[in-house]
């Protein structure tokens, strides 16, 4: 038996045993070569599957719950992918916070490096603006290639808006308003700005 049959077997049997058997996991398992393969493999058994009742607390408890979370925000497929890995090396997340921020050389910011890797994990962090020595810091602690980390962090561009959707006008501030506000308003984002440290570069910044 190949691997790939041998591990679509133990996907369908978990999954028959009403595991909510998680298809990434075994995924992960496969060999490169492979993965393509055993991905149609586990689509085409779930197409033909039986469906089960719905059970909404099994699963927000389940992976699928993050799947779906993560794509609704601007993470990809983060929000799934780095529990899991986080899990897998046994690590609490204030744990990997604490190795995170020391490999960056940030040590005693870690609150705000717990901050961005929160939301990393939430799916409300751009991944555009994720540096490449965080991922690359980020894969030595979980055990996990920063390349594989860049591509999960990569959401599909949105489906065009359907023919004839209306879309709200956005009018011109009047000018008493642009009077009165825009300096103060232009004076706190240059304040917020001037703020901006390392940490802030590593996770927003880029490159």
């Amino acid at each position: 038996m190949t691997d790939v049959s041998r591990l679509l077997e133990e996907f369908i049997a978990d999954d028959r045993a009403g595991g909510l058997a998680d298809p990434a996991a075994y995924l992960a398992r496969a060999s490169a070569p492979d993965r393509a393969e055993l991905e149609a493999l586990i689509d085409g058994y779930l197409a033909r599957a039986p469906r089960r009742a719905f059970d909404a607390a099994a699963f927000e408890a389940s992976p699928a719950a993050r799947v779906v979370a993560s794509l609704a925000g601007s993470s990809g497929t983060w929000p799934s992918l780095l529990p899991r890995l986080r899990d897998r090396a046994r690590l609490k997340r204030a744990e990997l916070v604490a190795r995170l921020a020391a490999d960056l050389g940030v040590g005693g910011r870690e609150a705000k490096v717990a901050s961005y890797y929160h939301a990393m994990e939430q799916g409300t962090l751009a991944s555009s603006g994720v540096s490449d020595r965080v991922l690359e810091a980020l894969g030595r602690i979980v055990g996990e290639s920063a390349a594989v980390l860049r591509a999960a962090g990569t959401l599909a561009p949105p489906p065009p808006p359907a023919p004839g959707a209306a879309f709200a006008r956005v009018a011109a501030p009047a000018p008493a308003f642009r009077a009165a506000g825009g300096e103060p308003m232009r004076a706190r984002a240059e304040a917020a700005e001037s703020e901006r440290d390392e940490v802030d570069e590593l996770f927003t910044g880029g490159a």
